[in-house]
């Protein structure tokens, strides 16, 4: 293995582990939801600030915010698609039935 594979290797490790740890907070979220305590939410999801799934930036040159949401999003879909298959197994029906499904409902 070349010592760029290892480096990448660790980056994606990381970036599993982000994931998973944002997942965490997004059912954090869901349980934060039920709480009578207004200040639940803002604290489940102000964590991810701290674990930096969640990065803002400031361009010096554009005098703009950049806001970089990426490994918030890898947790909803590692939540979103265990989720999914959990619904699918569960029904005895395929992912693409669930989604299906999903879609119906969100329509309304």
């Amino acid at each position: 293995m070349s010592t760029h594979d290892h480096e990448h290797d660790h980056a994606d490790r990381d970036d599993a582990d982000l994931a998973r740890k944002a997942g965490h907070i997004i059912l954090d979220g869901i349980t934060a939801a039920d709480v009578e305590n207004e200040d639940a939410m803002e604290i489940a999801f102000g964590r991810l600030l701290e674990i930096e799934a969640i990065e803002v930036t400031m361009d010096e040159d554009e005098g703009e915010l950049e806001l970089d949401i990426s490994p918030l999003m890898n947790g909803v879909l590692l939540v979103v698609g265990q989720l999914v298959s959990e619904l699918a197994q569960r029904d005895g029906t395929s992912t693409e039935d669930v989604l299906a499904q999903i879609r119906t409902r969100i329509d309304g």
